[in-house]
């Protein structure tokens, strides 16, 4: 297939912003806009590309655009809201805390999280955060 045939690129593995560099050399060698980004292995890790909060990322502004979208995804208004009320009483307890967990997992873990936060993600440096972790805290606390 020539590059003349190509309306768009899915750009896969950018599970880091690391690979910036290799969105821009895909735009200049094909002259085609990156439409898709692969954050993951799976199909449902596809996710449309936005340049601008790339440059941002890349940048070490973060983007609180996807980090707010991520969440509207996996929290409910109103589960949250009951989350807050608990919290304010005095409630809050473990299995809310898993659930909180599994919904910070679902949006990529805590890392991927981190590094969206303006300012934050390139201080964070070689922060190793084990998602793992949580997973400890939950077979610990069946038992």
């Amino acid at each position: 297939m020539s590059v003349s045939r190509l309306d768009g690129v899915i750009l896969t593995k950018l599970d880091g912003d690391a690979r910036g560099g290799a969105a821009l050399s895909v735009k200049a060698v094909t002259g085609k806009p990156i439409k898709f980004i692969g954050v993951g292995e799976k199909l449902d890790k596809l996710e449309e590309f936005h340049p601008d909060r790339m440059a941002g990322r890349i940048l070490g502004m973060g983007d609180i655009v996807t980090l707010v979208e991520k969440a509207q995804e996996q929290f409910d208004a109103g589960e949250a809201q009951k989350m807050q009320v608990k919290m304010a009483k005095g409630t809050f307890g473990f299995d809310d805390f898993l659930k909180q967990m599994q919904a910070v997992k679902k949006m990529g873990g805590m890392a991927s999280m981190l590094k969206l936060v303006p300012g934050l993600g390139s201080q964070l440096g070689d922060l190793n955060v084990d998602d793992g972790e949580i997973a400890q805290m939950r077979g610990s606390y069946i038992r």
